[in-house]
């Protein structure tokens, strides 16, 4: 078969999944990664976990690369992605989905940073000891603790995740914070009224001080229904380009593939009986159901008329500028 532009394009770029929440312990994931020509996943291994959870999960994720070193390696540094496109693997970013797994001490940070963690999202759709998430009826933003969170993830270099954050705690936190922030799997409000997605205002704050919107697949969070393409996720990104500029947009799909029952039902904590019925009867964008289907994004964006630079911002360009900068 001969390679067209699209397929070159995104077999030398560096592609970074913005947001991954599937259960990685199953082989197959893995395997989709590699197919889907992923260089580097941002990938969910705690939320709400309490600490003797998030650290045997966290032992099972070093085991995991010691059975499958050919296949994935640990990404600590921005060096690391370039590593892992080098050597043809993928390379897994450790993310919290919420603070939890800190309990009421911002001094495990360190651990944990240690242990490979970069990248945490504050809050969970609840409140939480750091601040509001959006699932909330109010807001009440940062707590005193959360901003000494803030503090510590600035000076170690953990990135900051806001996209199951409420608006105000949002708000607070990309004034708050010494360096970028992200949404790592949000669209915007003024596409599909849900209560994940981000208002303009909050999109161009966090644009403004060099952060990154990661588009996320989600339908209800693309059109407002329970279906959606290909197609509205590539407009999706076109407003957030339109609105923010090229360099703060990159993929935040948030698949959860392969999840076992009981982790899902938990991962669906915060959402009322009719969000998670709504969740179960949605299915995944039609042309773009897993990550193994992410060239599919690449030519997408390539038939709309982005350039080739542009693309290569958008796959995950803009992410590594990030992390090069917060990691540091």
């Amino acid at each position: 078969m001969v390679e067209n532009d699209a397929d070159r394009l995104h077999r030398d770029s560096i592609i970074i999944d913005g947001l991954n929440a599937s259960y990685f312990f199953e082989e197959k994931v893995l395997e989709r990664l590699k197919s889907g020509g992923i260089t580097a996943v941002n990938a969910t291994i705690a939320a709400w976990h309490t600490l003797p959870e998030t650290i045997s999960l966290i032992a099972d994720y070093h085991y995991l690369f010691d059975r499958h070193p050919d296949l994935i390696m640990p990404v600590h540094r921005f060096e690391d992605i370039e590593t892992a496109k080098k050597t043809q693997r993928v390379g897994l970013i450790f993310g919290f989905q919420d603070t939890g797994p800190i309990q009421d001490n911002e001094r495990l940070l360190s651990v944990y940073h240690a242990l490979g963690l970069r990248i945490i999202q504050l809050t969970y759709n609840l409140h939480n000891l750091v601040g509001s998430g959006c699932m909330v009826s109010e807001d009440k933003g940062l707590t005193a603790f959360g901003r000494k969170v803030i503090d510590e993830m600035n000076r170690l270099g953990i990135l900051i995740d806001l996209s199951h954050c409420g608006p105000r705690t949002s708000l607070e936190t990309i004034e708050e914070s010494r360096t970028p922030v992200a949404f790592t799997h949000a669209n915007a409000l003024a596409i599909a009224a849900h209560p994940r997605n981000k208002t303009d205002e909050a999109l161009k704050a966090l644009a403004a001080k060099g952060g990154v919107v990661g588009a996320v697949t989600l339908p209800a969070m693309l059109t407002g229904h329970k279906h959606a393409t290909i197609d509205d996720y590539l407009s999706t990104i076109d407003y957030l380009v339109n609105l923010l500029g090229i360099d703060h947009v990159g993929l935040g799909p948030d698949f959860m593939e392969d999840m076992p029952e009981e982790i899902l039902s938990s991962a669906l904590k915060g959402l009322s009986t009719s969000e998670k019925e709504k969740y179960f009867s949605t299915k995944l964008i039609q042309g773009f159901e897993s990550i193994s289907e992410c060239p599919k994004v690449t030519s997408g964006l390539l038939a709309r008329g982005y350039t080739v630079g542009q693309v290569e911002k958008i796959v995950g360009g803009n992410w590594l500028r990030l992390y090069k900068e917060v990691w540091q």
